[in-house]
């Protein structure tokens, strides 16, 4: 089975994300899965809401995406070790070593992390056992930018799906 693997702070998920998924589902490959996973600590000591919030967010956007073959997977915090960071290698060997094994994994990146690679941790041992899948950047909105608008109370509709909006209306993480 192939399956493309894209992990993310999703601080929130974001409409960026979802042309991400969307480019996999169509990419030529032909990915039989597409499994979201939340980051529990963010290799780049990215400052987050608490992990439940942005697993709930996840499980959210993946109900909007409404498409069999995407699957949020929350693995991180059996992975996490005390206050190290959870990196792409270390998720990818937990994945191939826990019900994986027999899959074709590919680690989707978009062009930012791209320009990065050579920052990620065993970042050549990624590439030698497991295939990395850069994919354009179509539609440019940041979780940032919805941290942002959620903040200075502006309506968030055009950044993220339903679900999602709705999630951050309720909670108020990013007030």
């Amino acid at each position: 089975m192939n399956i493309a693997i894209l992990g993310s702070a999703f601080n929130p998920p974001t409409r960026g994300h979802l042309d991400a998924v969307k480019t996999v589902l169509n990419h030529e490959n032909g990915y039989d899965r597409v499994l979201l996973i939340p980051a529990y600590q963010h290799a780049f000591a990215k400052s987050m809401i608490a992990y439940s919030h942005r697993v709930a967010l996840t499980e959210a956007f993946v109900r909007d995406i409404n498409d069999s073959r995407v699957h949020a997977l929350s693995v991180e915090h059996l992975i996490a070790k005390d206050d190290v960071p959870v990196y792409t290698f270390d998720v990818l060997s937990y994945l191939h070593n826990n019900g994986y094994e027999k899959d074709n994994l590919s680690f989707v990146i978009g062009p930012d992390n791209k320009a990065n690679w050579n920052k990620f941790y065993k970042a050549d041992d990624i590439t030698q056992r497991w295939d990395v899948l850069v994919v354009p950047e179509n539609v440019p909105v940041r979780s940032t930018m919805v941290r942002n608008a959620v903040s200075n109370n502006q309506d968030i509709r055009g950044f993220v799906t339903p679900s999602v909006a709705a999630y951050l209306t309720t909670h108020s993480v990013y007030v």
